[in-house]
Protein backbone atom coordinates (compact mmCIF):
# COMPACT_ATOMS: atom_id res chain seq x y z
CA UNK A 1 0.00 0.00 0.00
CA UNK A 2 1.41 3.36 -1.09
CA UNK A 3 0.94 6.27 1.30
CA UNK A 4 -0.79 9.25 -0.26
CA UNK A 5 1.87 12.01 -0.62
CA UNK A 6 -0.55 14.81 0.25
CA UNK A 7 -1.75 13.03 3.37
CA UNK A 8 1.83 12.24 4.34
CA UNK A 9 2.72 15.92 4.08
CA UNK A 10 -0.36 16.95 6.06
CA UNK A 11 0.40 14.49 8.85
CA UNK A 12 4.07 15.46 8.92
CA UNK A 13 3.14 19.12 9.31
CA UNK A 14 0.80 18.24 12.18
CA UNK A 15 3.49 16.22 13.96
CA UNK A 16 6.19 18.83 13.36
CA UNK A 17 4.03 21.53 14.95
CA UNK A 18 2.97 19.47 17.96
CA UNK A 19 4.28 20.08 21.48
CA UNK A 20 3.37 16.66 22.84
CA UNK A 21 3.17 13.29 21.08
CA UNK A 22 1.88 9.91 22.21
CA UNK A 23 2.23 6.80 20.07
CA UNK A 24 -0.33 4.07 20.66
CA UNK A 25 0.76 0.74 19.18
CA UNK A 26 -0.76 -2.70 18.80
CA UNK A 27 0.00 -6.06 17.24
CA UNK A 28 0.31 -4.65 13.71
CA UNK A 29 3.32 -2.65 14.89
CA UNK A 30 5.33 -5.87 15.13
CA UNK A 31 3.79 -7.80 12.24
CA UNK A 32 6.67 -6.92 9.93
CA UNK A 33 9.07 -8.22 12.57
CA UNK A 34 7.52 -11.65 12.02
CA UNK A 35 5.32 -11.68 15.12
CA UNK A 36 1.82 -12.86 14.30
CA UNK A 37 -1.16 -10.65 15.00
CA UNK A 38 -4.03 -12.02 17.03
CA UNK A 39 -7.14 -10.93 15.21
CA UNK A 40 -8.15 -11.34 11.60
CA UNK A 41 -8.39 -14.42 9.39
CA UNK A 42 -4.83 -15.58 10.04
CA UNK A 43 -4.60 -14.36 13.62
CA UNK A 44 -3.46 -16.53 16.49
CA UNK A 45 -6.96 -16.42 17.97
CA UNK A 46 -8.83 -17.23 14.74
CA UNK A 47 -10.80 -20.41 14.12
CA UNK A 48 -12.10 -23.03 16.52
CA UNK A 49 -8.62 -24.07 17.66
CA UNK A 50 -7.65 -20.47 18.32
CA UNK A 51 -10.77 -20.01 20.41
CA UNK A 52 -9.92 -23.08 22.52
CA UNK A 53 -6.29 -22.03 22.94
CA UNK A 54 -7.36 -18.52 23.95
CA UNK A 55 -9.91 -19.79 26.45
CA UNK A 56 -7.46 -22.14 28.13
CA UNK A 57 -3.99 -20.56 27.90
CA UNK A 58 -5.06 -16.94 27.41
CA UNK A 59 -6.77 -16.91 30.80
CA UNK A 60 -5.54 -17.90 34.27
CA UNK A 61 -7.54 -21.16 34.05
CA UNK A 62 -5.06 -23.09 31.92
CA UNK A 63 -2.09 -21.79 33.87
CA UNK A 64 -3.68 -22.89 37.13
CA UNK A 65 -4.74 -26.40 36.10
CA UNK A 66 -2.11 -27.34 33.50
CA UNK A 67 0.88 -25.11 34.30
CA UNK A 68 3.46 -27.42 32.74
CA UNK A 69 1.66 -27.61 29.41
CA UNK A 70 0.87 -23.91 29.49
CA UNK A 71 4.55 -23.01 30.02
CA UNK A 72 5.91 -25.32 27.30
CA UNK A 73 3.31 -24.12 24.78
CA UNK A 74 4.06 -20.54 25.72
CA UNK A 75 7.78 -21.07 25.12
CA UNK A 76 7.31 -22.84 21.78
CA UNK A 77 4.44 -20.88 20.26
CA UNK A 78 4.75 -17.43 21.80
CA UNK A 79 8.02 -16.65 23.57
CA UNK A 80 10.54 -18.12 21.12
CA UNK A 81 9.13 -16.31 18.04
CA UNK A 82 9.30 -13.04 19.98
CA UNK A 83 12.83 -13.82 21.19
CA UNK A 84 13.97 -14.35 17.59
CA UNK A 85 12.22 -11.27 16.18
CA UNK A 86 14.05 -8.02 15.45
CA UNK A 87 12.71 -4.46 15.54
CA UNK A 88 11.47 -3.32 12.14
CA UNK A 89 11.87 0.06 10.47
CA UNK A 90 8.72 1.30 12.14
CA UNK A 91 10.15 0.68 15.61
CA UNK A 92 13.36 2.44 14.61
CA UNK A 93 11.42 5.39 13.17
CA UNK A 94 9.60 5.94 16.45
CA UNK A 95 12.93 5.82 18.29
CA UNK A 96 14.17 8.57 15.95
CA UNK A 97 11.03 10.61 16.54
CA UNK A 98 11.65 10.32 20.27
CA UNK A 99 15.05 11.90 19.74
CA UNK A 100 13.22 14.99 18.42
CA UNK A 101 10.60 14.83 21.18
CA UNK A 102 12.36 13.36 24.24
CA UNK A 103 9.16 13.42 26.31
CA UNK A 104 7.24 11.46 23.65
CA UNK A 105 5.47 8.47 25.19
CA UNK A 106 4.85 5.12 23.56
CA UNK A 107 1.84 3.26 24.90
CA UNK A 108 1.97 -0.27 23.59
CA UNK A 109 -0.39 -3.21 23.85
CA UNK A 110 2.47 -5.43 22.71
CA UNK A 111 4.48 -7.58 25.10
CA UNK A 112 7.53 -8.10 22.89
CA UNK A 113 9.84 -5.30 24.07
CA UNK A 114 10.77 -4.34 20.51
CA UNK A 115 10.31 -0.62 21.10
CA UNK A 116 13.03 -0.68 23.74
CA UNK A 117 15.27 -2.87 21.61
CA UNK A 118 14.91 -0.35 18.76
CA UNK A 119 16.28 2.39 20.99
CA UNK A 120 13.19 4.01 22.50
CA UNK A 121 13.59 5.33 26.03
CA UNK A 122 12.36 2.50 28.29
CA UNK A 123 11.14 5.06 30.83
CA UNK A 124 8.79 6.46 28.18
CA UNK A 125 7.44 3.11 26.96
CA UNK A 126 4.32 1.96 28.83
CA UNK A 127 3.56 -1.73 28.35
CA UNK A 128 -0.08 -1.83 29.39
CA UNK A 129 -0.42 -5.55 28.70
CA UNK A 130 2.79 -6.52 30.44
CA UNK A 131 5.87 -8.10 28.89
CA UNK A 132 7.47 -11.46 28.11
CA UNK A 133 10.78 -9.99 29.26
CA UNK A 134 9.75 -10.82 32.83
CA UNK A 135 8.30 -13.93 34.44
CA UNK A 136 6.52 -14.38 37.74
CA UNK A 137 5.25 -17.26 39.77
CA UNK A 138 1.65 -18.33 39.29
CA UNK A 139 0.68 -18.61 42.93
CA UNK A 140 2.01 -15.43 44.51
CA UNK A 141 3.23 -13.24 41.65
CA UNK A 142 6.86 -13.28 42.74
CA UNK A 143 9.07 -11.88 39.97
CA UNK A 144 11.52 -14.43 38.59
CA UNK A 145 14.56 -12.79 37.00
CA UNK A 146 16.29 -14.76 34.25
CA UNK A 147 18.90 -12.00 34.00
CA UNK A 148 20.49 -11.78 30.56
CA UNK A 149 19.36 -15.29 29.62
CA UNK A 150 17.00 -15.22 26.65
CA UNK A 151 16.83 -18.96 25.91
CA UNK A 152 14.24 -19.97 28.46
CA UNK A 153 13.72 -23.65 29.38
CA UNK A 154 10.70 -25.59 28.08
CA UNK A 155 10.14 -26.90 31.59
CA UNK A 156 9.19 -24.17 34.01
CA UNK A 157 11.61 -23.53 36.86
CA UNK A 158 10.24 -23.29 40.38
CA UNK A 159 9.90 -19.97 42.18
CA UNK A 160 13.08 -19.02 44.03
CA UNK A 161 11.30 -17.40 46.98
CA UNK A 162 11.68 -19.51 50.11
CA UNK A 163 8.51 -21.40 50.93
CA UNK A 164 6.99 -20.88 47.46
CA UNK A 165 6.97 -23.93 45.19
CA UNK A 166 4.99 -22.35 42.33
CA UNK A 167 5.87 -22.71 38.67
CA UNK A 168 6.15 -19.66 36.41
CA UNK A 169 4.11 -17.72 33.89
CA UNK A 170 4.93 -14.66 31.78
CA UNK A 171 4.38 -11.26 33.37
CA UNK A 172 1.71 -10.51 30.78
CA UNK A 173 -1.93 -9.61 31.22
CA UNK A 174 -4.20 -12.59 30.62
CA UNK A 175 -7.88 -12.21 29.83
CA UNK A 176 -9.97 -11.42 32.93
CA UNK A 177 -6.91 -9.81 34.60
CA UNK A 178 -6.36 -6.14 35.40
CA UNK A 179 -3.74 -4.02 33.66
CA UNK A 180 -0.50 -3.32 35.56
CA UNK A 181 -1.21 -0.22 37.62
CA UNK A 182 2.09 1.58 37.05
CA UNK A 183 2.01 1.10 33.28
CA UNK A 184 -1.62 2.11 32.96
CA UNK A 185 -1.16 5.20 35.10
CA UNK A 186 1.80 6.24 32.93
CA UNK A 187 -0.28 5.77 29.78
CA UNK A 188 -3.18 7.78 31.18
CA UNK A 189 -0.92 10.58 32.37
CA UNK A 190 0.76 10.85 28.96
CA UNK A 191 -2.64 11.03 27.27
CA UNK A 192 -3.94 13.65 29.71
CA UNK A 193 -1.00 15.89 28.80
CA UNK A 194 -2.21 16.12 25.20
CA UNK A 195 -4.09 19.20 24.12
CA UNK A 196 -5.08 21.13 20.99
CA UNK A 197 -2.33 20.88 18.38
CA UNK A 198 -0.85 17.74 19.92
CA UNK A 199 -0.85 14.29 18.33
CA UNK A 200 -1.58 10.67 19.06
CA UNK A 201 -0.16 8.35 16.39
CA UNK A 202 -2.06 5.06 16.29
CA UNK A 203 -0.19 2.13 14.78
CA UNK A 204 -1.34 -1.41 14.10
CA UNK A 205 -4.29 -1.74 16.45
CA UNK A 206 -7.87 -2.65 15.63
CA UNK A 207 -9.17 -0.78 18.68
CA UNK A 208 -10.98 -3.75 20.18
CA UNK A 209 -9.12 -4.27 23.46
CA UNK A 210 -10.29 -2.05 26.30
CA UNK A 211 -9.53 -0.15 28.42
CA UNK A 212 -6.38 0.66 26.41
CA UNK A 213 -8.38 1.28 23.24
CA UNK A 214 -10.19 4.10 25.04
CA UNK A 215 -7.04 6.25 25.13
CA UNK A 216 -7.57 7.73 21.63
CA UNK A 217 -11.06 8.81 22.68
CA UNK A 218 -9.52 10.60 25.64
CA UNK A 219 -6.94 12.24 23.35
CA UNK A 220 -9.55 13.66 20.98
CA UNK A 221 -11.64 15.01 23.85
CA UNK A 222 -8.58 17.07 24.75
CA UNK A 223 -8.29 18.41 21.21
CA UNK A 224 -5.41 16.25 19.99
CA UNK A 225 -5.24 14.96 16.41
CA UNK A 226 -5.27 11.22 15.75
CA UNK A 227 -3.02 9.93 12.94
CA UNK A 228 -4.01 6.38 12.04
CA UNK A 229 -1.37 4.04 10.58
CA UNK A 230 -3.28 0.86 9.74
CA UNK A 231 -4.00 -1.08 6.59
CA UNK A 232 -7.67 -0.15 6.89
CA UNK A 233 -9.56 2.60 8.62
CA UNK A 234 -10.35 1.63 12.19
CA UNK A 235 -13.16 2.46 14.59
CA UNK A 236 -11.17 5.58 15.48
CA UNK A 237 -12.37 7.13 12.20
CA UNK A 238 -15.63 8.08 13.95
CA UNK A 239 -13.71 10.38 16.28
CA UNK A 240 -13.04 14.04 15.57
CA UNK A 241 -9.60 15.33 14.51
CA UNK A 242 -8.93 12.03 12.71
CA UNK A 243 -6.42 11.67 9.87
CA UNK A 244 -5.94 8.38 8.05
CA UNK A 245 -2.33 7.96 6.90
CA UNK A 246 -2.69 4.25 6.26
CA UNK A 247 0.02 1.79 5.31
CA UNK A 248 2.10 -0.38 7.58
CA UNK A 249 4.39 0.46 10.46
CA UNK A 250 7.56 -0.35 8.53
CA UNK A 251 6.58 1.73 5.50
CA UNK A 252 4.51 4.71 6.67
CA UNK A 253 6.34 5.53 9.90
CA UNK A 254 9.82 5.89 8.36
CA UNK A 255 8.38 8.14 5.63
CA UNK A 256 6.49 10.22 8.18
CA UNK A 257 9.44 10.63 10.56
CA UNK A 258 11.85 11.42 7.71
CA UNK A 259 9.60 14.27 6.58
CA UNK A 260 9.21 15.51 10.17
CA UNK A 261 13.00 15.53 10.55
CA UNK A 262 13.26 17.64 7.39
CA UNK A 263 10.63 20.07 8.60
CA UNK A 264 12.19 20.43 12.05
CA UNK A 265 15.63 20.99 10.51
CA UNK A 266 14.24 23.73 8.28
CA UNK A 267 12.51 25.35 11.25
CA UNK A 268 15.70 25.36 13.29
CA UNK A 269 17.69 26.88 10.41
CA UNK A 270 15.09 29.61 9.90
CA UNK A 271 14.70 30.20 13.66
CA UNK A 272 18.10 29.53 15.26
CA UNK A 273 16.79 30.68 18.65
CA UNK A 274 15.13 27.23 18.85
CA UNK A 275 18.61 25.76 19.24
CA UNK A 276 19.49 27.79 22.34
Amino acid sequence: MTTDPDMLEKCAQIVANARHIVCFTGAGMSAESGIGTFRGGSGLWSGALGFIVLGWFGTPIGWKWTPGIAWSQYIDKFYNPIRDAQPNEGHRALARLQEIYPDMSIVTQNVDGLHQRAGSNPDRVFEVHGTVRRSRCITNGHIYDFGEEINLPRKSPMCRVEGCSSTLRPDCVLFTESLPTDQWMGAELATRQLGPGDVMIIVGTSAQVYPAAGLPESATRRGATLIDVNLERTNFSRLKNYEYLGGTAATSLPALVKRVEQLKKTTNVEHPEHLS
